[in-house]
């Protein structure tokens, strides 16, 4: 899917993207001659981006918490005598009215084709609908390089959090110690490493990045950052 450039890259951002052009498609929609059939239908796309990136996303998080930490505890966790009991995912409640997957790629071929063809379509609306991008230069690839910070998870494991701008993701170098290295991407700010030392264990690990941009290798890699990850 082409990216639009009025579309935010960080997930808070887009929330409250969705949310104001939620509310100014309603209030413009008569002057657009977008038909109330057509409103609804993109309302109802709108709604489930937002219970997307909200509310299911935001149970998956908890429950990954909590599933890595079941999983330590069924490997290695001898002194709980009763049985394994597996946790299961519950969808959050309030789901809007299902509709086809694809909900964003519409809402940005309604907004090219219906928002901005229209005859309707004024300078001021496209301001308050926050579909008009603004011209950005690109970064300098001599100097760009990755700002992140390592933080614990719940289930003991460490997560790569970084900053993504108006990149596409990051390459990821990562120095296990006695885990070897390792060579990821990411294409989004909220990376799990997925790999723990021996039980009772401690290990020093390494990570740094470099920055992905328009599918090419960009800038520098950053220095290198070190972590402890204990599994105890």
């Amino acid at each position: 899917m082409k990216r639009q450039d009025y579309f935010p890259t960080r997930i808070g951002d887009q929330v409250v993207w969705l949310n104001v052009f939620k509310v100014n498609i309603a209030k413009h929609a008569a002057a657009l001659g977008i038909p109330a059939p057509k409103l609804a239908a993109i309302l109802l796309d709108i709604e489930n981006a937002l219970y997307a990136l909200q509310k299911y996303r935001g149970a998956i998080e908890t429950f990954a918490g909590a599933g890595y930490h079941l999983i330590d505890s069924v490997l290695y966790n001898d002194d709980n005598a009763s049985p394994i009991s597996w946790i299961t995912f519950t969808t959050p409640a309030d789901a809007p009215a299902a509709v086809d997957y694809g909900c964003l790629k519409r809402l940005f071929a309604f907004i090219g084709r219906e928002v901005k063809l229209s005859d309707g379509y004024t300078r001021p609306i496209a301001i308050e609908l926050g579909v008009e991008g603004t011209v950005k230069h690109a970064p300098d690839a001599f100097t760009t390089m990755p700002e992140f910070s390592l933080r614990p998870t719940s289930g003991g494991k460490g997560k790569i959090v970084w900053t993504k701008g108006e990149f596409d993701g990051v390459k990821i170098e990562l120095d296990l110690g006695p885990g070897g290295l390792k060579t990821d991407i990411d294409l989004r700010p909220n990376y799990t490493i997925d790999w723990l030392p021996p039980a009772g264990t401690a290990v020093n690990i390494r990570v740094r990045l470099r920055y992905i941009y328009k599918g090419e290798d960009f800038g520098q890699w950053s220095a290198w950052l070190s972590w402890t990850l204990a599994n105890v």
